[in-house]
């Protein structure tokens, strides 16, 4: 029977622009940061820029605003007094940078440094506007094994590596602690795999009162797509092939991960509503990301939980990530040594200990997460971190295909149909595969 989608009216949340660090009311600062390290302290390039003959300028553009912006700009001003190259940050909004980069990336007035969506690598790299950093990888001796895989492989297009790893940030469960309590529901134990996840999604639903259980992201959009993916990954599955030129979800793992959001929906344990609903203490639970963290806890909307996200009993742990790489841009080649010398002390383990504990995104390298100056800032600070911070290195990547952005946008247009009952979950996913194909040139 087709569904209607339900009239409540919500704050709808823009999951793209989140998944990319765009919300940036994240957890405020309670306590001093680590300690700020020395230049020797931190990894630089091999070639330093300190005592150059002429000062040196690095254009740096990014579209973090508000904590996120003050933070590193801090961070800016702190490496121009350490090194004496100045690093100047310019803001543009998310909508704006990417078009920006595009149209003056690879030419005089573009920037020699930017740090974007991670998700539009493939484009700018295709573009031409980006430098390929093995070269000075290797030179430099970072250590790029640190970096979470799936982090940094995203990074890679061609055979070559175009950017590094900055800042990321996945998708967990959220649990309102109250409703669970009301449903009989223990607060302190969640649930962890699917079977669990139903139970207490009918344990707490109240329709009659306009209570979901589970949420889920059902409107057409990256939302849906990024949400659903993590489903699809715990199934088993995957979104796209190896080599990234064909669909790889209509499969039984597909099958099984729609038909699970399908139940949900037909069962009244979930709905057909515009996302917001948790946030306004109608659903029990939710799958959302680590920014909602420092969001909810810096004006409670009420008691809430979080966990790894449950994942069917024969399944596999996974979440998506969000976040942004450091890229530099091919436009003046006199300062691509010293954009690459800032972009490696940025992203070196000591500075990204302080970044993490200052903004609220999760750590990219392996040694971050389990440094215990930061973990024990986290379980003093924000304990509700953990879930996501331990969950990290589950994190998958979207696939690095330029045209990713229309793939998202085909995909979830055909799940739509299913969620709302116009297509079987097997039309749903045969349409969605040739959507796809058609946009991968197959």
């Amino acid at each position: 029977m087709r569904r209607k989608r339900g009239l409540v009216l919500t704050v709808a949340l823009l999951l793209v622009l989140a998944a990319c660090g765009e919300e940036d009311a994240e957890t405020p600062q309670t306590t001093e940061p680590a300690s700020s390290p020395t230049s020797t302290e931190a990894e630089v390039g091999a070639t330093t820029t300190v005592g150059a003959a002429e000062p040196q300028t690095i254009t740096f553009w990014h579209y973090w605003d508000g904590l996120n912006g003050e933070v590193i700009a801090e961070l800016a001003a702190r490496y121009a007094e350490e090194t004496g190259v100045t690093v100047e940050p310019t803001f543009f909004g998310y909508g704006d940078l990417l078009t920006k980069l595009l149209t003056t990336g690879g030419g005089a007035e573009g920037p020699d440094l930017a740090i974007a969506d991670l998700v539009w690598m493939p484009k700018l790299a295709e573009s031409g506007a980006l430098v390929a950093l093995d070269e000075y990888v290797d030179a430099g001796g970072v250590d790029v094994d640190d970096f979470y895989s799936e982090l940094l492989g995203i990074n890679r297009y061609g055979g070559q590596l175009y950017g590094l790893p900055v800042s990321t940030n996945n998708l967990e469960l959220f649990y309102n602690k109250a409703l669970f309590e009301s449903a009989g529901l223990d607060p302190e134990s969640p649930p962890t795999n699917w079977d669990e996840l139903r139970t207490a999604a009918a344990a707490c639903a109240d329709p009659g009162s306009g209570v979901t259980g589970m949420e889920l992201y059902t409107e057409p959009g990256e939302g849906l797509t990024w949400q659903f993916q993590v489903y699809l990954w715990q199934a088993g599955g995957e979104f796209l092939n190896d080599d990234l030129t064909a669909a790889a979800f209509n499969s039984p793992e597909g099958a099984a991960a729609l038909q699970y959001w399908v139940d949900l929906i037909d069962s009244g344990e979930s709905g057909v509503v515009p996302w917001g609903q948790f946030g306004q203490g109608a659903a029990c639970m939710a799958m959302d990301g680590s920014w909602m963290v420092g969001i909810w806890s810096a004006d409670p909307p009420f008691e809430f939980g979080t966990a790894s996200m449950p994942y069917p009993s024969d399944g596999n742990m996974a979440t998506n990530m969000g976040g942004e790489q450091g890229f530099i841009m091919a436009t003046d080649p006199a300062v691509q040594q010293a954009a690459f010398d800032f972009l490696a002390w940025f992203t070196s383990p000591e500075i990204q200990v302080e970044w993490d504990q200052r903004t609220g995104f999760m750590p990219v390298r392996a040694s971050v997460a389990e440094d215990p100056d930061y973990l024990s800032y986290i379980e003093s600070n924000e304990p509700r971190y953990l879930p996501f911070v331990e969950s990290q290195q589950y994190a998958r990547s979207r696939p690095a295909v330029s045209v990713y952005p229309e793939i998202s946008d085909a995909f979830s247009r055909e799940l739509e149909r299913a969620l709302l009952g116009d297509a079987s979950v097997a039309e749903a996913l045969a349409a969605a595969e040739t959507a796809v194909n058609e946009l991968l040139g197959g």
